[in-house]
C-alpha cells in the first residue's frame, strides 16, 4: 500500500558552483514504507517480545481509536486490465441485458472487447465465438473462478471466490473485477500482506486493519473499490488463503478500527525505522489527522530493513536526478525534514541553478525504500 502526495517542484534563484563533482553518494536511511499508521515488523515485534494482543497494538498505532463491530459489506477487486481476459472454472454469464449463456467450467473463454459496449465470448480450446454480450457481464462458477494471464499485482493466473464482472473501460481493454463478500477477500489479503508464520496476534492486527482499509476504499460511484497490488492492499485470491491467516480473518470478524463513528483510515506500511510518520509528513502534506500521529516503534529493529545504506555515483545520481537537474550535477542535499527526521525538502544542485524538490520525489527517483534518509558524500572523495 503506496500513496505518495509530491508538492510542485521550486526552482531557486541560487546558482550553484561552476566546477563538476566527483564524488560518491551514500544514502542512509531506515524504515521501509511512507511511515504511517501501522509497523508490520513493529506488530510482530509487539506480539513477539511483549505477547500483546490485536487490539493493544493497534490502539498503539492509531492512538485514541477503539475497535467495534461493522455490518457485512461486499467488496469489488480489479484483477485484470488487458484486451481479452481468458477465464476459466466459469459455468455461466449474464450480459447487462438479462441474457444467460451457459458455459463449461472445463474450457477457457475469452472475453474480447467488441463494438462500443459489447463483448466477445470466444472458446479458445475450439477458436470458435460461443456469444456476443452487452457489457457488464457477470460471470459465475462453482466455488470459484480463474483468470488467467498476469494480474495487476504481477502474478500469474488465479482461482477466486465469488464472482466476476466483466466492463468495458473507455477504449478497447475490459476491466476483469472480482466481486466477493469482504471477509472472503480478507482470506486472500492478509497472507499476502504478513508472513503466516507471525504470531496470531500480529495476524490478528493485520486482519482489522484489512478491514478497515477495505471499507473505507468502496468507491459507489466506480466499477471497482479496490485494486488487488499496493495500490490498496495485496490480494491473491484462493493461491493467498493459508490457515494460519485465514483463523486470524474469522477470529476478528466484523471488527475494525474505529474513530468515533467513523471507521478509520488505517494506513500501514512495513518498517517505520523505529517512530511512524503522521500522516503531513508521511505523505507530504495534507490536515493533520488526529489518529495517524507520530508514535514510538521500538520493536520494528527486527525488520532487515530497518536501516540500511545505498551508494550511487556521481554518473549514476546525475542520471537518476537528470528531470530535475539544472546542468551539471554539483550535489543533493537535504534541506530540511520533518517531525521524525523524513526528508521533507532536497535541494538539487547543478552548475546552472537549484531545484528544492521534496524528498518522497527523490524517493521516487532513486528508488529509495523510504523518505527517512541523509545523504553524504563517500570518504576520501570530496568534491572538487
Amino acid at each position: 500500500m503506496r500513496r505518495l502526495a509530491v508538492p510542485a517542484l521550486t526552482l531557486l534563484a541560487a546558482l550553484a558552483p561552476a566546477a563538476a563533482a566527483r564524488a560518491d553518494y551514500v544514502i542512509d536511511g531506515r524504515g521501509f514504507g511512507h511511515g504511517v499508521g501501522m509497523s508490520q515488523y513493529g506488530a510482530y515485534g509487539y506480539a513477539l517480545r511483549e505477547g500483546r494482543d490485536f487490539r493493544w497494538i493497534l490502539g498503539h498505532y492509531y492512538p485514541g481509536t477503539s475497535v467495534g463491530r461493522v455490518a457485512t459489506a461486499r467488496l469489488r477487486v480489479l484483477l485484470r486490465d488487458t484486451r481479452a481476459p481468458k477465464v476459466c472454472g466459469a459455468t455461466a454469464a449474464r450480459d447487462a441485458a438479462g441474457r444467460r449463456v451457459r458455459l463449461s467450467d472445463r474450457r477457457v473463454y475469452a472475453f474480447t472487447a467488441l463494438g462500443a459496449d459489447k463483448l466477445k465470448v470466444t472458446d479458445t480450446g475450439r477458436n470458435r465465438t460461443r456469444a456476443r454480450l452487452r457489457a457488464p457481464v457477470r460471470v459465475t462458477g462453482g466455488a470459484s473462478v480463474c483468470v488467467r494471464g498476469t494480474a495487476v499485482n504481477g502474478v500469474r493466473g488465479g482461482s477466486y471466490r465469488g464472482a466476476l464482472r466483466l466492463h468495458r473501460d473507455d477504449g478497447r481493454s475490459v476491466l476483469a473485477v472480482n466481486e466477493l463478500g469482504l471477509e472472503a477477500y480478507l482470506q486472500g489479503v492478509v497472507a499476502a500482506e504478513m508472513p503466516s508464520s507471525w504470531p496470531a496476534e500480529a495476524l490478528e492486527a493485520q486482519a482489522v486493519v484489512a478491514r478497515s482499509y477495505a471499507l473505507r476504499s468502496r468507491r459507489p460511484d466506480r466499477v471497482f473499490d479496490v485494486y488487488a497490488d499496493v495500490r490498496s492492499q495485496m490480494y491473491r485470491g484462493l493461491a493467498g488463503e493459508d490457515a494460519a491467516a485465514g483463523a486470524a480473518v474469522r477470529t476478528t470478524r466484523a471488527l475494525a478500527v474505529r474513530y468515533g463513528v467513523e471507521i478509520a483510515q488505517t494506513f500501514f506500511h512495513s518498517t517505520s525505522g523505529g517512530r511512524t510518520a503522521g500522516y503531513a509528513e508521511g505523505f507530504g502534506g495534507g490536515l493533520p489527522v488526529p489518529y495517524l500521529q507520530a508514535v514510538d516503534d521500538p520493536y520494528d529493529d527486527i525488520s532487515p530493513v530497518h536501516a540500511w545504506s545505498v551508494r550511487l555515483t556521481d554518473a549514476e545520481m546525475s542520471k537518476a536526478v537528470r528531470e530535475v537537474l539544472l546542468g551539471e550535477l554539483q550535489d543533493v542535499k537535504v534541506a530540511s525534514t520533518g517531525e521524525t527526521g523524513r526528508a521533507a525538502t532536497v535541494d538539487v544542485i547543478g552548475d546552472e541553478g537549484t531545484i528544492q524538490i521534496s524528498g518522497l520525489e527523490l524517493r521516487r527517483l532513486l528508488d529509495l525504500r523510504s523518505h527517512w534518509f541523509a545523504i553524504r558524500r563517500a570518504p576520501g572523495r570530496p568534491t572538487r
